[in-house]
C-alpha cells in the first residue's frame, strides 16, 4: 500500500497487473502548496473502530492510513492509470521467481533506513513476517504467514521460526522466500503492511510485543511519530530519511499530519464544516449537499464492497440446512432504495462481492440479489416445508456512528414485509473483532482490497484459514476451499480468473453465505485550500503528496 526503484521488467504477469520494479518522476506531487504546512485529518478515525496501528495487527482501511504513512514495504502499486495499475518495487529493488512461482527472491535496495536511523536490511522483513505470523500475536491477518513454507506451523504454534523458508542475506540485500504452494501473486500480496519491516532490535526489546503499537512506532515511509498516539490523536511529522515512493517523490510536502479521532462520523463532519479539520467522510442523507459545497473524492470508484455476512455457526442462519432462507433474505433486500436514500445515488448497487477493476472481474454472478420479495416469500414456504423454522427474530449486527443505522433499518423494514422479523444489534466497540470471534447473526461487513487480486476478496474474506480473522461470519466449506486454493496455485491467469469465479459463484448461489449491498465510491470531502488529496481504488491517500495551498 504505498511508494520506488530502477526499471525492470517481471517474468510473472499479474492476472492482467503489469508489473515493473521502478518509476519515474511523479506529476501528482501538490503543487504551489506549503512545504512547512500542517494538514489536520478528520475523515479516517473514528473512535469504535480503533484496534491497533502496529503493521502486524491493523485491520481496518482507516488505521491503515496511519500504518502506510509510517511504513514502506517490498511492493507497491502506482495508479498513474487507474485501469492499469501497475506493481512497481519499493523497498525492493527488483524480484525473480521459479518456473513455477513457488519460490521468490527479492532484492533490498542499498542504503534504506529507519526513522530512528537504522538500516533496513533484508533481514528487518523476515524478523517482522515471524513476529507478525506468531500464533501468540493473534494478527487478524495472521493467515497471510500460511503462504510461506511452515508457516501453519507457526501459527498453531508448532514451530516458533521459518529460517528455511525465509532466508534472509544482510551482507548479498536478498531475502529468499519458499511458499507452500505456487502463487502468482506474491510479489502483490508482500505489499501488504503484514509483510513490511520492523526495527528489530527495538521491537525485540519488548516484553509484549502489543505494545509496540501504543507507543512511538519506528518506520520507514514518508512519515514518522510525533509522540505515542492517544485517544485524541495521532500526530505525525515528516520523515526526512524516507528514500521515496513508486513515483518517484522523494519528500513528503507536509510538516506535520495530524488524524483526529472522531466520536462518530457525523460530529466529524461537523469539524469538518467547523474549520476544525480539513477533511471528513460524508454522512449518509448529506451526499448531495456536500459535494455541491466542497471539492470531494465522489468520482473516484473504489474496490471495495458493503454487506453483510451470514453467522455459519448461528442456528438460525448457519448450516445446510438454512440455505433456501439466506437465500430469501438476500431476495428480500432493496439495494436501489438503500443506495438512494442513504447514499444518494453515490454508491454503486453490487452483483457480486468482488467490485469492477480486479482483473478477472464478471457483473452480474449473484441470482439473489434482486429485489423480489415474491420469490423470497416462495423460498421461504420451501424452507419450512423442508422443516425450517425461526424460533425468535434474527439478529442484524453493525457497527455504531458509521452511517449504518439507516441501511440497517431499511434492511429490517425488507424482512419484515416478506415475514422474518428481526431485531437490531449496535456494537460501539471493537466490532470487527467481535464479529470475527463468532459473535456474527447478520452483520454488517466492509472490504477494500489490500491489493488488487481477485484472491483478495475470496480468500481473505471466507477461505477456512481466515476464520478468526477477516472472515467476519466464520464461513467454512471445502468446495468453497477446494476452488479458492486452486485458483491460488494456477499459474495462468485465465484459468485463474475462472476458478475464482466459480468460487464466488458457489458462495453467492449455492452456499449464500453473504449478502452484497453495493460497492464503494470515493466519499470524503476536503477543504478548498488542500491540493493532493485523492481516493485511489485500494483507499489508501498518498498523503506524502497531500499539500496546503499558501495564504
Amino acid at each position: 500500500m504505498t511508494r520506488t526503484s530502477m526499471v525492470w521488467r517481471s517474468a510473472v504477469v499479474l492476472a492482467g497487473i503489469a508489473v515493473i520494479a521502478a518509476g519515474c518522476s511523479s506529476d501528482k506531487k501538490a503543487e504551489s502548496s506549503d512545504s512547512g504546512a500542517t494538514f489536520t485529518d478528520g475523515a479516517q478515525l473514528i473512535a469504535e473502530n480503533l484496534t491497533s496501528y502496529d503493521p502486524g495487527l491493523v485491520q481496518t482501511l482507516d488505521e491503515s492510513q496511519v500504518t502506510t504513512a509510517l511504513y514502506d514495504g517490498l511492493t507497491d502499486f502506482d495508479w498513474s492509470n487507474p485501469e492499469a495499475p501497475e506493481l512497481k518495487g519499493l523497498a525492493a529493488d527488483s524480484w525473480t521467481a521459479n518456473a513455477d512461482s513457488s519460490e521468490f527472491t527479492f532484492k533490498i535496495k542499498d542504503g534504506l533506513e529507519f526513522s530512528n536511523g537504522d538500516p533496513v536490511l533484508p533481514s528487518s522483513f523476515a524478523y517482522a513476517w515471524v513476529r507478525n505470523g506468531q500464533s501468540e500475536f493473534a494478527s487478524p491477518y495472521g493467515y497471510l504467514i500460511d503462504y510461506v513454507k511452515g508457516g501453519t506451523a507457526l501459527q498453531d504454534g508448532t514451530v516458533t521460526n521459518l529460517d528455511s523458508a525465509i532466508v534472509a542475506d544482510d551482507s548479498a540485500m536478498t531475502l529468499k522466500v519458499t511458499l507452500e504452494a505456487p502463487q502468482a501473486d506474491f510479489p502483490a500480496i508482500v505489499s501488504h503492511p503484514f509483510f513490511g519491516p520492523l526495527p528489530e532490535k527495538e521491537v525485540s526489546k519488548l516484553k509484549d510485543q502489543n505494545d509496540w503499537g501504543s507507543g512511538i512506532m519506528i518506520g520507514n515511509g514518508p512519515f514518522k511519530m510525533d509522540a505515542a498516539a492517544n485517544d485524541q490523536q495521532v500526530v505525525l511529522v515528516r520523515n526526512d530519511s524516507w528514500a521515496g515512493n513508486v513515483s518517484g517523490d522523494t519528500r513528503a510536502v507536509l510538516d506535520k499530519l495530524v488524524f483526529k479521532i472522531s466520536q462518530s462520523q457525523d460530529s466529524a463532519y461537523t469539524d469538518f464544516e467547523a474549520g476544525n479539520t480539513q477533511s471528513a467522510s460524508i454522512p449518509s442523507g448529506q451526499f448531495t449537499a456536500a459535494t455541491e459545497t466542497y471539492k470531494n473524492t465522489t468520482s473516484q470508484p473504489q474496490l471495495g464492497s458493503y454487506h453483510f455476512d451470514f453467522g455459519f455457526t448461528d442456528p438460525q442462519l448457519g448450516g445446510v440446512d438454512n440455505t433456501l432462507l439466506r437465500q430469501a433474505i438476500s431476495l428480500a433486500i432493496d439495494r436501489d432504495e438503500i443506495n438512494q436514500k442513504v447514499y444518494e445515488g453515490f454508491r454503486t448497487t453490487s452483483t457480486g462481492i468482488t467490485p469492477n477493476g480486479i482483473p478477472g472481474f464478471e457483473p452480474g454472478l449473484c441470482k439473489f440479489c434482486t429485489f423480489d420479495p415474491t420469490a423470497a416469500k416462495a423460498l421461504i414456504t420451501q424452507w419450512k416445508e423442508a422443516g425450517g423454522q425461526l424460533t425468535g427474530p434474527i439478529t442484524l449486527d453493525f457497527n455504531t456512528d458509521s452511517g449504518n443505522e439507516p441501511v440497517v433499518a431499511i434492511i429490517q423494514q425488507n424482512l419484515k414485509a416478506v415475514g422474518i422479523d428481526s431485531e437490531l444489534n449496535g456494537i460501539s466497540e471493537k466490532y470487527f473483532g467481535t464479529m470475527a470471534e463468532g459473535g456474527c447473526h447478520f452483520c454488517r461487513a466492509g472490504w477494500y482490497a489490500d491489493y488488487p487480486t481477485y484472491g483478495n476478496f475470496m480468500f481473505d474474506l471466507y477461505s477456512t484459514a481466515s476464520v478468526g480473522g477477516n472472515n467476519m461470519g466464520s464461513f467454512s466449506d471445502p468446495v468453497f476451499d477446494d476452488l479458492v486454493n486452486t485458483a491460488q496455485s494456477e499459474p495462468d491467469s485465465a484459468k485463474r480468473s475462472q476458478l475464482y469465479r466459480d468460487a464466488e459463484t458457489y458462495l453467492l448461489n449455492d452456499s449464500t453465505g453473504t449478502v452484497p449491498i453495493n460497492w464503494y465510491n470515493g466519499d470524503q470531502v476536503y477543504a478548498d485550500n488542500v491540493v493532493g488529496y485523492t481516493q485511489p481504488p485500494l483507499g489508501i491517500i498518498a498523503w506524502e503528496n497531500v499539500g496546503i495551498k499558501p495564504s
